[in-house]
């Protein structure tokens, strides 16, 4: 019944999203333009990526993205301009009330949509077909393969056919053919390489993931006619990092915290080591587990903890994956609380702490909180909503009482 419940009220969004999505490029024609759809896939660096080709673009183009909302329900509200902040029925029944109106007195238009489009299965409505049901990108962006949500598909192989479905219905690719699988499943006859591109910011120092997001920005840019010096010059100015997606933070004792609590799969925590490794101090990795790898999830384990052997002097690992498949070498524990004291007799000061770990029941930005020199940075954190404060509250409570 939950499930008939979830495909109406999903198929009853897509619908008014498509109206809206129908009545911008006819606003836009009556101006003599033409609505541009980017749309981006892949395991790791979408949003990163998404920001970078929002950033690229001067000032004269009106953008709008879908802002981290990439799935089947998500795609639909942000082209509704709707969010919802409780997932309970209530919020849910609010939503389907407003979206009509949202679509009868929402007539703003914008020359480029960006989205990001994320898949959790080769199934109606979790797949890429579902999400081009909704809308069909002329600009599609493919980055790149690995065994994130594996457990709903049978091989890296079929994530990759899932995936490759965006570009191959898109006049153009843009695609980062340094991936096997995104090169071999690629089938567009119009395809423009991502060279990965290291950019320098007066601010910011971010990880090698990055170069490829840059260097996908780039490759549009050049597709919209923004000479290459521009484009630079566009992101340098204009690109700002999600939070807790790589942040440089200022930790306690003068230590520096690289937080990328917010998410975590085999690939970019695979380069955030690589990223730790490139201190000259002393050096803590905290990982998290990393979720919905299906039956690679052994492998991919054991292969971040020889990795981060080698990466960090020291390894502290959260969650019952990491706290199974890590060896000795790592101090392990079931939950973020149970991390903290430790973590914090650890720090003897100016070390560098890497924290990294998947989204749900890990919830890693809750132990960042607690060496953060300043506590206003919290703020700067991912999920500090109410809703997802009550919820972590919560899940903390049920835990304490049944260890």
């Amino acid at each position: 019944m939950k499930k008939h419940l979830s495909l109406l009220v999903i198929n009853y969004l897509r619908f008014f999203a498509k109206l809206q999505l129908n009545k911008v490029k006819f606003l836009q024609t009556s101006k003599h333009k033409q609505l541009d759809i980017v749309g981006i896939t892949g395991s790791a660096g979408k949003s990163s990526t998404l920001l970078a080709c929002q950033s690229v673009f001067p000032v004269n183009f009106k953008i709008k993205t879908n802002d981290g909302y990439n799935s089947e329900s998500g795609i639909p509200l942000s082209l509704l301009n709707l969010k919802i902040t409780n997932y309970n029925l209530f919020s849910w029944l609010k939503i389907l009330l407003i979206a009509p109106i949202k679509y009868i007195t929402n007539w703003q238009s914008y020359d480029i949509l960006i989205l990001e489009m994320g898949i959790d299965s080769i199934s109606w409505p979790k797949n890429m077909d579902y999400l081009l049901s909704i809308a069909k990108p002329n600009i599609g962006i493919f980055l790149n393969v690995s065994p994130v949500h594996l457990e709903s598909f049978s091989s890296l192989d079929q994530i990759a056919q899932e995936k490759a479905k965006l570009v191959n219905q898109a006049k153009v690719a843009i695609i980062n053919n340094q991936d096997k699988l995104v090169k071999k499943y690629t089938q567009n006859s119009n395809i423009f390489s991502i060279s990965p591109t290291d950019i320098k910011f007066d601010n910011l120092f971010l990880p090698p993931i990055y170069q490829t997001s840059f260097g996908a920005a780039l490759a549009l840019a050049k597709l919209f006619n923004i000479s290459y010096s521009d484009a630079i010059k566009n992101i340098q100015n204009k690109f700002t990092l999600p939070p807790s997606r790589s942040s440089i933070l200022k930790g306690i004792n003068n230590t520096t915290i690289i937080d990328s609590s917010y998410n975590s799969s085999p690939l970019a925590c695979q380069e955030l080591l690589k990223f730790l490794s490139q201190f000259k101090t002393r050096k803590i990795a905290v990982l998290g587990d990393m979720r919905e790898l299906g039956k690679s999830a052994p492998f991919e384990h054991r292969r971040i903890y020889e990795i981060a052997t080698k990466s960090a002097d020291e390894i502290i690992s959260v969650g019952p994956q990491t706290k199974k498949y890590f060896g000795s070498k790592s101090q392990k524990f079931l939950y973020w609380w149970q991390a903290n004291d430790y973590l914090k007799n650890q720090i003897q000061g100016d070390e560098t702490i890497l924290i990294k770990g998947s989204q749900n029941t890990i919830y890693l930005e809750e132990l960042v909180k607690t060496i953060l020199d300043n506590p206003s940075d919290s703020s700067k954190l991912c999920r500090q909503s109410k809703w997802w404060k009550k919820t972590k509250e919560k899940f903390k409570n049920q835990h304490l009482s049944n260890p």
